[in-house]
C-alpha cells in the first residue's frame, strides 16, 4: 500500500468511526499502515492537521448528503428531509463527524468555507418559505445549530429519555417550521 493525503485521511475516518475520534492517532494510522510513523509528515504535519481535514471530509460529505435529502422537497419537508439526513449522517459517521468540533470554526479559510457551504445548503432547503435573504441565513443557522446540538446529545448519549428521541426530534422541527413560519412576509 502506498500511503497517500487521502488514504491517510481515509484510515483516520475509519478509526474515528469504529472506535471514536480519541482512537485517531498519528501512532495508531502508522501502526495500520505499516510504516513507521515519521512517514506520516510527508502526508500530514502533525495531528491538528489531521482532525482539521477530518473536519473538513466530514462537512464535505455532510453537505452531499443534505443535498441530495432535499431534493424534490419543499418548506416543511424540506427541514424535515435536511434534519433526518444529517442525524442518519451522524449515525453512521459519529467519529468522523466528532472531527467537525475538534478544529475552531473561526481562523482557518478552509473550515470557515466549508461551514459556509453547510450554511448555504441549509438556506438553500429555505427557500420555500417567504423570508429575505438575511432572514433565510439567521434561520439557516439556528437550523444548523440546533441539528447539530440535538445529533451531538444523541451520538454522546447526552438524552435522558432515549426511547422518546425521535418525538423530541419531531417536535424541535414543528417548533422550528412554526417559528420561521411566523416571519414569513
Amino acid at each position: 500500500m502506498r500511503l497517500n493525503r487521502g488514504l491517510v485521511v481515509d484510515m483516520a475516518a475509519q478509526i474515528a468511526d469504529a472506535e471514536g475520534i480519541d482512537a485517531v492517532t498519528l501512532t495508531r494510522i502508522a501502526i495500520d499502515a505499516g510504516v513507521k510513523q515519521p512517514a506520516l509528515y510527508r502526508h500530514v504535519t502533525g495531528i491538528e492537521e489531521l482532525w482539521k481535514l477530518l473536519s473538513l471530509r466530514a462537512r464535505e460529505e455532510l453537505v452531499t448528503t443534505l443535498q441530495d435529502a432535499m431534493v424534490g422537497t419543499s418548506r416543511e419537508s424540506s427541514v424535515t428531509a435536511i434534519a433526518h439526513a444529517w442525524r442518519l449522517f451522524v449515525q453512521q459517521h459519529p467519529g468522523l463527524y466528532s472531527a467537525t468540533d475538534r478544529v475552531p470554526s473561526v481562523g482557518d479559510r478552509d473550515i470557515e468555507l466549508s461551514l459556509g457551504r453547510v450554511v448555504s445548503t441549509l438556506s438553500k432547503s429555505l427557500e420555500g418559505y417567504r423570508l429575505t435573504e438575511t432572514q433565510r441565513v439567521h434561520c439557516a443557522r439556528s437550523l444548523r445549530s440546533a441539528i447539530h446540538g440535538f445529533c451531538v446529545l444523541e451520538k454522546d448519549n447526552g438524552h435522558p429519555e432515549p426511547y422518546a428521541i425521535d418525538k423530541s426530534l419531531k417536535q424541535l422541527l414543528g417548533l422550528f417550521c412554526r417559528g420561521i413560519e411566523a416571519l414569513e412576509k
